[in-house]
């Protein structure tokens, strides 16, 4: 008896933190709001990224424009932990350090956005998930 006592114990901690934990992350990627389109310019290159869905993963746009002319990715994101994790239509998967500076200011560094700055749009377009089927 006494050691199914000690184990409900154990499993109410364990929900408990596990609960807050939850609580906490949402509360990080409502303050991330990530959906909706992001911009910025670094060496010459402007980009702009163009990210659909809910607040922890979706679809992607991103177009940059430089001196070489311009290219567009496509695929899908989400939230790793702290991480943006962007994976391609051709399913290459590059993972990028995920920071936030203030309200409508996040930073990215990984392949192919090394120390990159996003600031929020200033539209009042809103970007809705797209149906499937």
């Amino acid at each position: 008896m006494r050691l199914l006592l000690i184990a409900a114990l154990i499993a109410g901690i364990a929900w408990v933190l596990y609960r807050n934990v939850q609580e906490r992350r949402q509360v990080w990627l409502g303050r991330l709001s990530l959906p909706g389109r992001w911009q910025g310019e670094q060496d010459g290159v402007r980009y702009r990224l163009e990210l659909s869905g809910q607040a922890d993963g979706g679809e992607y746009l991103e177009v940059n424009e430089g001196s070489d002319g311009k290219r567009e990715e496509r695929g899908r994101w989400r939230v790793v932990g702290s991480n943006l994790e962007f994976e391609t239509l051709d399913s290459s998967v590059s993972t990028c350090e995920l920071r936030l500076f203030e309200s409508g200011r996040i930073g990215l560094h990984g392949p192919g956005r090394e120390r990159r700055i996003y600031v929020r749009s200033g539209d009042n377009v809103v970007m809705l998930p797209r149906r499937r089927g």
